[in-house]
């Protein structure tokens, strides 16, 4: 039997079965929602990887659960741990293959039209809409050649692991053979897994291209599993190939399953062949297609899948087990994807082969023989002699905090490989490999002939001892002391000052929560004209300031907010006039490029109470069509965690906006009556202190360390 130990971390409970309870102890209690790796102890961590995995009420999991071996969590999790260690900004993720790059301006839209649409949040056709369908059948005709009926052979699904999931359901019996790629997505083997199928391997090596050799396979299994262009290596599978798939699968009664979610990403220019290419391929074989890649879609969970009448009835009624149907708004962006009138996909695969190119240039540099595949966003690369895959994926990524996918991920024919995947744009590519270089890290050099230190190193990382203090509970410390030295500064400032100035001195014994927003982080900010995530840097200007600071200030919002391209915007007369108060506390959100998005102050009044005044975005933020999207709870956010660190329980605002209401009252403040300003009524909203921290916890998710 197991005993059970429950800890709270992050407002939920974790409970973890272990032989003894008091060797788990929650080493550090300072954790992110961002970072989803705890900061638990040795023996935790090892507890933790055996996933013997019970519910919450202590109920015995279902065995299926313990069959898994979790291998894609267990990399992510090594992931999320080191992004806790070394901050999310300084982690460049090339590990999963999720583009980060936006979908086509008419897809989005489309789906903005459609989501307006009445009849769109009705209950559905689970098989999908009729617009998807006759889009599919055009391009397929356009792009293989083959003829698909739009009313029988096509179905939508919520991706392609969607469509496998309700393949094996339509047509597979617990324990039935499944036959998978050996390397090949490891998805398939989860899928088994939930089945309660039983998983054979077929080996793919480099020498043949990782192309499946027929004579090898066993005649009693009931699917087989084809995923051309290939995931992880790249390899394209020819018509020959395609053409021995159907002969086998027809001889041995096989249903094959052929998974091209990556059909239009092509490096060289040239396209991959479909299954469906070969004659009475539809009979015996479903071929699935997603949006995820070549589209940039894969939050839409939208895929299709072909196959004969006779077929996709029983996927139908598969699916109808499971229930559930795509969005309507999301396959009629997905019919406008396919049609792909902006010419998107060629600028897509153009971007991919920039990145590509530029990561061979920097593996050859370091001593890799790694070559450009002919399709997918992904490099697939050996290791350095005498490392094990996890063991360099792991070097890697505590070591320049670079994350490649290890090998084994894929099955034991990915070991001695990692993955690389072009998610990221080619100058953080480059700034990634001047990292991998500048900490020393080759494809050329055995393990042995590293140093004894860095081999100790490897070794710690590899059995889950390397351990570093986090990034959050790093900056705290230097906050706190960045604090110290501000006190002393502000007491000099403050010597022949009113004592009310008292109110903006940090109080050194307070209880700063760890998710405090602080003067020069980092927050995330997005440019949703662009489509691009982006940081933003928090900076206070102190009262009383040397007058370089309001003299740089005043000449950033004259030249960048003043100009003739913004006399529309609504800037309020201090910044007009480019006029500061040295009495205020200055609140400044800047985005990575030195511009100036966001403004605000605060002031002590009367009755000795800190107020939020003058409130303003950059004129490109402003509207419905506003660039930048966050910069207004970042200034707040900022706003909030002054007030903690300097002991003040109550904060207000006053506005006659009703937009200004509006967000004020969203983070959690509440009315408290009116104020006249300048002989106009204002709504003055208030924070206390508790109401303080609950925001900045909604917030934190925004902070980036």
């Amino acid at each position: 039997m197991f005993s059970f130990l429950c800890f709270k971390n992050d407002m939920q409970i974790y409970k973890i079965p272990t032989y003894n309870t008091t060797a788990l102890k929650q080493k550090n209690s300072n954790y992110s929602s961002r970072h989803k790796a705890c900061s638990l102890n040795n023996d935790c961590k090892k507890v933790i990887n055996t996933q013997s995995y019970v519910s919450f009420l202590g109920f015995p999991a279902a065995k299926r659960l313990q069959r898994s071996d979790y291998l894609i969590s267990g990399y992510i999790r090594e992931i999320g741990k080191a992004r806790n260690f070394y901050g999310d900004r300084n982690l460049v993720d090339l590990s999963m293959g999720n583009p980060d790059l936006t979908p086509p301006q008419k897809v989005k839209d489309v789906l903005r039209a459609k989501v307006n649409d009445l009849w769109s949040h009705r209950y559905n056709n689970p098989k999908g809409e009729g617009v998807l369908f006759h889009t599919v059948a055009a391009w397929a005709k356009k792009r293989f050649g083959i003829i698909i009926n739009p009313r029988t052979e096509v179905m939508t699904t919520s991706g392609s692991s969607d469509a496998i999931d309700h393949v094996f359901t339509a047509f597979a019996n617990p324990k039935d053979k499944i036959l998978i790629p050996n390397p090949g997505y490891s998805l398939y083997d989860d899928l088994i897994t939930r089945h309660d199928l039983t998983k054979v391997s077929f080996n793919l090596f480099p020498q043949n291209n990782y192309l499946p050799d027929f004579s090898q396979m066993p005649s009693d299994a009931k699917i087989l599993i084809l995923n051309y262009p290939h995931n992880p290596t790249g390899s394209f599978a020819n018509m020959k190939i395609f053409e021995e798939a159907v002969k086998w699968a027809k001889e041995t009664g096989t249903l094959i399953i052929h998974d091209m979610d990556n059909s239009e990403i092509t490096h060289t220019g040239i396209k991959p062949v479909s299954i469906l290419q070969v004659d009475g391929a539809k009979d015996i074989a479903f071929q699935v297609h997603t949006f995820s890649k070549a589209q940039s879609m894969p939050g839409f969970r939208v895929a299709f899948v072909m196959s004969d009448e006779e077929n996709i009835n029983n996927l139908l009624n598969a699916k109808f087990l499971s229930g559930g149907s795509v969005y309507v708004p999301v396959q009629h962006a997905a019919a406008v994807a396919l049609k792909d009138e902006e010419g998107y996909v060629e600028k897509v695969n153009k971007i991919y082969r920039e990145r590509k190119n530029t990561t061979i240039s920097w593996l050859e540099k370091l001593g890799s023989n790694a070559k450009a595949s002919d399709g997918t966003y992904y490099l697939w690369v050996k290791v350095p002699p005498e490392f094990t895959s996890d063991e360099f994926f792991k070097y890697v990524l505590h070591k320049s905090q670079v994350a490649f996918t290890p090998g084994t991920v894929f099955g034991s024919n990915g070991e001695g490989y990692v993955r690389i995947v072009m998610s990221a744009p080619t100058d953080i590519i480059n700034k990634s490999f001047e990292r991998i270089q500048k900490a020393g890290i080759r494809f050329d050099i055995p393990k042995s002939k590293l140093t004894k230190d860095v081999q100790r190193e490897i070794k710690m990382m590899s059995d889950n001892t390397y351990f570093v203090e986090s990034k959050a509970d790093r900056d705290l410390k230097q906050y706190k002391l960045l604090l110290a030295e501000r006190q002393k500064e502000l007491e000099t400032r403050f010597a022949d000052k009113s004592e009310k100035f008292q109110k903006f001195m940090p109080k050194l014994n307070a209880q700063l929560p760890w998710n405090i927003l602080k003067d020069g982080q980092g927050v995330y900010i997005q440019d949703v004209q662009r489509g691009i995530p982006l940081f933003g840097d928090i900076k206070d200007i102190c009262p009383f300031s040397d007058n370089t600071e309001y003299i740089k200030l005043a000449e950033d919002i004259k030249n960048q907010w003043l100009s003739n391209s913004y006399t529309g915007a609504d800037i309020l007369p201090p910044y007009k006039s480019q006029t500061f108060y040295p009495d205020a506390h200055y609140i400044t959100l800047r985005s990575e490029d030195g511009k100036l998005q966001a403004i605000m102050n605060i002031e002590l009044q009367d009755d000795g109470i800190m107020w939020g005044r003058s409130l303003n975005t950059a004129p490109w933020n402003q509207g419905e069509n506003g660039q930048i999207r966050g910069c207004r709870k970042a200034v707040l956010a900022r706003m909030a965690s002054f007030c903690l660190e300097t002991g003040n329980s109550v904060l207000k605002c006053a506005t006659n906006k009703p937009e200004n209401i509006k967000l004020y009252k969203s983070i959690g403040m509440i009315e408290d009556g009116t104020r006249n300003f300048g002989g106009e009524i204002n709504t003055v909203l208030k924070f206390d202190k508790e109401s303080m921290q609950t925001f900045l916890n909604k917030y934190q998710i925004n902070l980036a360390f």
